[in-house]
This record gives C-alpha cells, sequence and structure tokens, in this order.
C-alpha cells in the first residue's frame, strides 16, 4: 500500500522543459481591457468608412467577397418619399426592390461569364458584383402605392406615407 501512495503522489511534468501542461487562451486583466477598446475603435472605423471604403480590417471578414453598398438618398417630401440609389454597372433586371411599411431594401447582383476561344488557347472571365443597402423610413408608409423607375444607373422610388388616422378623443360616459 505504501507503494501505491508513492504512485499516486508522482507529479507530471510537461513534455518539454519551459511549457506549461495549459495554456491560457485569452489575455489577463489590462491586456484584454486595452484589446477590448481597439476592437471597438476597429469597428467604429469599419462602420465609418463603408460608404468610401467597402472592405473591412476585420480578417475574418476580409476572406469573403466584399458588398459594396450603394449611395442612397431619402428625401422627406411631406406626403411621401423620394429614395434615390446609384447603382452603376446594374440594368433593371438585375435589381430588386422590396418595399415595407417600415422602410425599402435594394439588392443588386450582376454575374457575367466572357469566353474567347482561339485556335491554341482559351480565354474565360468571370465577374461578380452585388450591392445592398436597407434604409429605413422615419414614419410609417404606404408600400402598395409605390412607384420607381431606373435609368442610366440611377434608381428612384417614390413612396407615399401613410394616412394617419385621426386620433379618437376619449368619451365621458356619464354613470347612473
Amino acid at each position: 500500500m505504501a507503494e501505491e501512495k508513492t504512485k499516486k503522489k508522482a507529479t507530471v511534468s510537461p513534455a518539454s522543459s519551459g511549457t506549461s501542461l495549459a495554456r491560457r487562451t485569452e489575455p489577463l486583466g489590462l491586456a484584454r481591457g486595452i484589446d477590448s477598446i481597439f476592437d471597438e475603435f476597429r469597428r467604429s472605423f469599419d462602420d465609418l468608412m463603408r460608404p468610401f471604403w467597402p472592405w473591412t480590417t476585420d480578417i475574418e471578414q476580409a476572406m469573403t467577397l466584399p458588398t459594396r453598398y450603394a449611395p442612397v438618398d431619402l428625401v422627406d417630401n411631406g406626403d411621401s418619399y423620394t429614395v434615390t440609389a446609384e447603382l452603376p454597372g446594374f440594368s433593371k433586371d438585375q435589381v430588386d426592390v422590396q418595399i415595407t411599411k417600415e422602410g425599402v431594401s435594394i439588392n443588386a447582383e450582376c454575374k457575367e461569364e466572357k469566353e474567347e476561344k482561339r485556335k491554341n488557347y482559351l480565354h474565360r472571365e468571370r465577374t461578380y458584383s452585388s450591392m445592398r443597402r436597407y434604409i429605413a423610413f422615419p414614419e410609417e408608409a404606404a408600400p402598395d402605392k409605390a412607384e420607381g423607375s431606373m435609368k442610366d444607373g440611377v434608381l428612384e422610388l417614390k413612396v407615399p406615407k401613410k394616412e394617419p388616422k385621426p386620433e379618437e378623443k376619449p368619451r365621458k360616459v356619464e354613470l347612473k
């Protein structure tokens, strides 16, 4: 029994000197706080620069294809909204517009393939580009009465506002 107790008390050592059995995966205390400040700054900077520079500084997102954001103007005309979006390089067949009472979603997608065959070679090119944008309306709109047109890569939508219902005044009830 004395031999069993000595075996149980044996210490476990790392495979090579200078290494620990368990590595810490996240920074401690002050280092974690500083990292979170810079992460927040990087996200804020990405959000600010997205209309001008569609790529991000986040390494994981940088590996995906960038989605560009279309420059959009929303004008309140009093009784309606006018939404103008610049979509250069897209035809009206490649643009999808969805309007709800809360806002408008604009999606554009373009896929092209070119192939050139000659005697000694074959040349193929494939391109893909997309733009997405969602604009929220400050007040409810009437999506069933919306109209839209597209000319020279500029999309223009006219969305009437929903008619406000008159507020009902409370009625006083006389008790008998």
